[in-house]
């Protein structure tokens, strides 16, 4: 899948922590049945491994012969022990197939050639080493020769978990777990290896068994990433266990190089396993999960320095992290992340935006009109410190479009209209767009009463600004009658100083108009193609107009821009996103055409996806695609028409070829749900600037 077809991490400092779980019981034995005819021949084959191993008791040339032989010690209950005598008097049965394809593969002889040619990479002790080794050569010899193979194969027919399981001397089991390891068998690793580390072993040993541990789990992590969709929050759990082993089990010296990939991978990919925790279903059975994953939000942007540019790992942006967080989160749980941020970190303008609107979206929903005036301080607070940004947040004549909703859902008509400068014409808030809609929609009888028109322009921004915004307002039918007509919204607007009856019977008159307005307003938005999700114009100089959300009117004068800027619907957005498919496809194909990634990409997404291009050539890779089916599921278009969030699903095939190392040889065919970030610039037209794979 996108951007993570090779090992993926991150810094020392985990951003949330998984619990281990319980070491699972291993299952005693069953007593032995009567000895067959493959038992015994099993037993023959066995005890030449044996003897290999040195567990069975030989006695020296010089030694004198015993008398009597001494009586055979009984065998333990367990196989683990909390002492530990010396090695020729312990062994730990094992299960080991040598039938496995590491020790087989397209020929017996090579398959073992090829193995001892090439020992681990990482500190394993000379013991283990040299533990691995016999244990490759014992397979190898047993398979080599037909009369133990024939023994071996009628063994395994016969009663194959008594054929699997060995005696394995006690000083050569980290070698077999080393073996084991390199031959896919990682959970038999992991089991063997939790129960090991419960008996305190010496330091030498702890080590190559932790080590063989780590690259187990290291094994499980490509697993959930090779799943169908990735299974980006377990390849995160084991990676962070590893991590964990490695570094409390004293092995981190050992394999430092290992320990870099992890923490690399983990910075990568802990951004994207945040955003799986904070999308489970909030319910009781998910609930400790992704308390995890606002735990990890939070460590990922109160670590990250001032800056919306800042980057977080995985390809995002501070900003755009915080956007795709949000959101997955619900209203109340982005206020109260912003209320525990700590004073260290001065917040950032998109930061004090986002939460002023979850402010009106929890007072919509809970009926407490207090978070309305709460959101007012806080877009009061982007007015009067002015708090830069590349967005068109960044004056007055913006946000006194907010300040107007905040007066107008506390009743106050009179700030509503002066923050629009609806009774003044010299008024630096006044927009005629803005006018023309209210009067449009005010079907006004009496003279001056334009508030049907002022609810309508409410409703519009509601619906398609605030309410998609957060996880528990996003698709929610809203009745702005209900809102005003609840008594603990009259209660509060009654205790208002200054507002009293004014605020009453303001709210009572919307209440009024409220109920059927609104109702076709929500059906007309749910059943309309959304070509405008919040219908609204910002032109350069900053003026806002809302278009009828419900008419869907094609106006020549709300198309006024020096530059024509096309408009983003799903037919453009699935050219564009086949566009970059099929950029990509040469930028990582055999030719590696990197210069044609600036053709669809900008920003982040064109630097990521350049180091990736030529991070892929250095290594002697190419990637082959097939691109199936692309279906585009949603558009957000911002404010100002020049940028939107796209949804797309993608139906895809690859094909990865190591030119030099085959076996790396890797393939993939699976269909996932991925967002892209686009932004129209005057010279390059729309181009991807963000991107990121969703679960599906």
């Amino acid at each position: 899948m996108e951007g993570f077809h090779n090992l993926l991490a991150r810094p020392n400092s985990a951003p949330f922590a998984f619990s281990l779980p319980r070491p699972r019981p291993r299952p005693r034995r069953r007593p032995p049945p009567h000895p067959s005819a493959a038992c015994r021949a099993a037993s023959r084959w066995a005890e030449r491994l044996f003897a290999d191993f040195h567990l069975l008791p030989t006695a020296a040339p010089s030694d004198p012969p015993s008398p009597a032989p001494a009586p055979a010690a009984a065998p333990s209950a367990s196989p683990f022990v909390p002492l530990f005598p010396d090695a020729a008097e312990r062994s730990l049965p094992l299960q080991v197939d040598f039938y496995k394809p590491h020790f087989l593969g397209d020929g017996i002889r090579r398959a073992f050639e090829a193995r001892i040619a090439k020992p681990p990479q990482y500190g394993y002790s000379t013991d283990a080493l040299v533990g691995r080794r016999q244990m490759l050569q014992i397979a190898h010899d047993t398979l080599m020769n037909q009369n133990s193979r024939t023994q071996y194969d009628r063994a395994l027919s016969e009663n194959r978990e008594e054929a699997l399981t060995m005696d394995i001397a006690w000083d050569k089991v980290p070698g077999v777990l080393c073996a084991l390891q390199e031959a896919g068998e990682a959970l038999a690793v992991l089991v063997t290896g939790e129960q090991l580390l419960l008996d305190r072993p010496p330091k030498r040993f702890k080590q190559d068994v932790v080590l063989a541990m780590a690259l187990a789990y290291v094994d499980l992590s490509r697993d959930a990433m090779a799943a169908s969709p990735p299974d980006v929050i377990g390849c995160c759990e084991v990676l962070e266990r590893a991590l964990k082993l490695l570094q409390e089990d004293g092995a981190s010296n050992l394999a430092p190089d290992l320990l870099s990939q992890i923490d690399e991978t983990l910075e990568e990919i802990t951004p994207r396993c945040v955003l799986e925790l904070l999308s489970l279903p909030i319910d009781t059975e998910h609930h400790k999960k992704r308390q995890e994953g606002l735990q990890g939000a939070r460590n990922i942007l109160w670590s990250v320095g001032r800056g919306g540019i800042a980057t977080v790992g995985g390809g995002f942006s501070r900003e755009a992290f915080m956007n795709e967080a949000f959101l997955r989160m619900t209203s109340i749980e982005q206020m109260d992340f912003f209320s525990k941020t700590p004073n260290s970190i001065p917040p950032e303008w998109f930061e004090i935006y986002n939460v002023a609107l979850a402010h009106v979206a929890q007072a919509i929903i809970s009926k407490r009109p207090q978070f309305i005036m709460m959101a007012d301080d806080l877009f009061e607070q982007l007015q009067k410190f002015n708090i830069g940004s590349h967005y068109a947040y960044d004056n007055e004549m913006d946000l006194a479009l907010e300040r107007a909703f905040c007066s107008l859902l506390v009743g106050d008509v009179s700030k509503c209209r002066m923050w629009l400068g609806i009774d003044n014409e010299s008024s630096p808030y006044r927009d005629p767009k803005i006018l023309e809609f209210i009067v449009t929609n005010s079907s006004i009888s009496e003279e001056n009463d334009l508030l049907p028109g002022l609810c309508k322009l409410l409703e519009t921004w509601l619906i398609f600004e605030v309410f998609p915004r957060s996880r528990d307002t996003r698709g929610m039918q809203f009745r702005l009658g209900d809102y005003y007509d609840d008594p603990e919204v009259l209660s509060y607007l009654e205790r208002m100083e200054g507002g009293g009856a004014s605020h009453l019977a303001a709210a009572a008159a919307i209440a009024k108009l409220g109920a059927q307005a609104t109702a076709a307003l929500v059906i007309g938005a749910k059943y309309l193609p959304r070509k405008r999700p919040l219908s609204a114009i910002r032109s350069e100089h900053g003026s806002v107009a809302v278009a009828n959300s419900v008419d869907s009117t094609d106006d020549p004068a709300l198309d006024e821009d020096p530059v024509h800027i096309p408009r983003m619907d799903a037919k453009l957005a699935e050219d564009i996103v086949r566009k970059w498919q099929s950029i990509k496809s040469k930028a990582l194909g055999p030719e590696h055409s990197v210069a044609s990634l600036q053709e669809v990409l900008d920003g982040n997404m064109l630097k990521v996806w350049t180091d990736r291009a030529a991070e892929i050539e250095r290594h002697g890779w190419f990637w082959e695609y097939t691109l199936s089916d692309v279906t585009i599921d949603s558009i957000t278009i911002s404010l100002d028409g020049r940028r939107a969030t796209v949804e797309a699903t993608i139906d895809e095939a690859g094909q990865l070829t190591d030119v030099t190392e085959p076996r790396n040889n890797d393939s993939y065919d699976t269909k996932y749900t991925t967002r892209y970030e686009m932004a129209f610039s005057k010279l390059g037209g729309w181009k991807i600037t963000e991107g990121a794979v969703l679960k599906s």
